[in-house]
């Protein structure tokens, strides 16, 4: 198994590129967490997938960012969904305070519940707590719940904690409920409970145009990156990656490209759906994508491993470039999977993203005592084989199921 602790940051993508200057950071101790269970039954939309994006410029004097190891939670005896107390949680994404790795906090699509934890055991919902501040944001964005799948990281040198995330944009229509038009919104704040101020579009949609799943991750180097899903409108369906400028607020001109596509294709196991992208990067100095691949509403949603060994930002067609690579144990292609298991009918094991080297958490319909068809957060153990994590089960499923 490959150390994969040396670069890590739990809810950011990274992508290897043009450097960043170093910079060193100290970060505080967080404080110890509190540990009350708190439940609340809640359904979450979320998506399908094809778009594209535009860059814009502007860097700063802004110190660059140094990525820090995340330490490892205790282990886990079973997957977080517990049946008669489940945390509802659809799209998880992670950040510790002070990037530290030792409080941890779990926002979700729509912004519905936001789990605090300091072992992955014990969780209290503190969302009463997060405030925000919206003045500039259309009146579509500022519908919080329509908020898709955020992306969260520490900035050691902003001293802030920064989110991107897919909002409705300010010309989107609803069409059969649903939102025809997003872009990425970028907020900070000085802690995880906010204030959450809005600073602009890191990427402004045209009509029909969908940009969702954002994810930032910080290179060893400092080197800021972001990922992302797009399709519709005129945009190609797409897993994208980009450089992200001193603010975190601004693609770097230029620096955009398409990872993988967004689509597997008639016959494949994604069918017709990529999205939910999640780096990190190993200690050889290889990168690691998790994805998510077919259809979020039934057991077909599972995740699924890419890697690139020439940087994060390197395209398929480049020798080393991003392209997909399985463990080959017990010859499934998938990290995770639920297909044909009854108790995923409503959802499968999607949206993951890396907790150190040995652990993913994502989300999952489970059949649960809460109901069926709400999406639960989920925690497992991995391991590694041929450069590829999986799950260690029978079939890849989620532990316990």
């Amino acid at each position: 198994m490959r150390s994969l602790a040396a670069v890590f940051l739990i809810s950011l993508v990274g992508c290897g590129g043009v450097a960043d200057a170093d910079a060193n950071e100290s970060d505080a101790a967080p404080t110890a967490d509190s540990v009350a269970l708190d439940d609340v039954a809640d359904s979450t939309p979320v998506t399908e997938d094809v778009a594209t994006p535009e860059d814009s410029v502007a860097p700063s004097d802004v110190l660059p960012d140094t990525a820090k190891p995340d330490s490892k939670p205790a282990p886990p005896t079973t997957a977080l969904l517990r049946p008669d107390k489940p945390l509802p949680c659809a799209d998880p994404a992670v950040v510790s305070e002070n990037d530290a790795g030792k409080v941890h906090y779990v926002f979700c699509t729509s912004m519905s519940h936001v789990w605090r934890t300091s072992d992955w055991v014990s969780f209290a919902d503190v969302r009463s707590s997060v405030s925000f501040a919206l003045g500039g944001l259309s009146d579509n964005g500022k519908e919080i719940g329509g908020w898709w799948a955020p992306g969260l990281v520490y900035s050691a040198a902003l001293k802030k904690y920064v989110m991107w995330v897919s909002v409705p944009d300010a010309q989107a229509a609803k069409v059969d409920g649903r939102w025809d038009t997003r872009s990425i919104a970028v907020l900070t704040a000085p802690s995880p409970d906010g204030v959450w101020t809005f600073e602009g579009l890191a990427i402004d949609a045209g009509k029909g145009e969908q940009f969702i799943d954002p994810f930032m991750f910080i290179d060893k180097d400092g080197g800021r990156y972001t990922y992302w899903k797009q399709y519709g409108g005129g945009v190609s369906s797409s897993i994208m990656g980009a450089r992200v400028d001193a603010t975190w607020t601004k693609l770097v001109a230029g620096s955009s490209m398409e990872v993988m596509n967004g689509y597997g294709g008639p016959g494949t196991w994604e069918d017709n759906v990529r999205e939910n992208p999640a780096v990190i990067r190993d200690a050889d100095g290889s990168y690691h994508m998790l994805f998510s691949g077919g259809h979020w509403f039934d057991d077909s949603y599972a995740t699924a491993h890419a890697l690139s060994t020439c940087g994060p930002l390197c395209p398929a067609s480049t020798s080393g470039g991003w392209h997909m690579v399985n463990s080959g144990d017990r010859g499934i292609l998938q990290v995770v999977r639920s297909n044909g298991n009854a108790s995923f009918t409503n959802g499968g094991p999607g949206g993951a993203i890396f907790v150190g080297d040995d652990r993913i958490v994502y989300a999952a319909a489970a059949r649960s005592k809460s109901g069926d068809k709400t999406r639960y957060l989920m925690l497992d153990e991995i391991k590694w084989a041929k450069g590829a994590p999986y799950v260690d089960t029978a079939g890849h499923e989620p532990l316990g199921y």
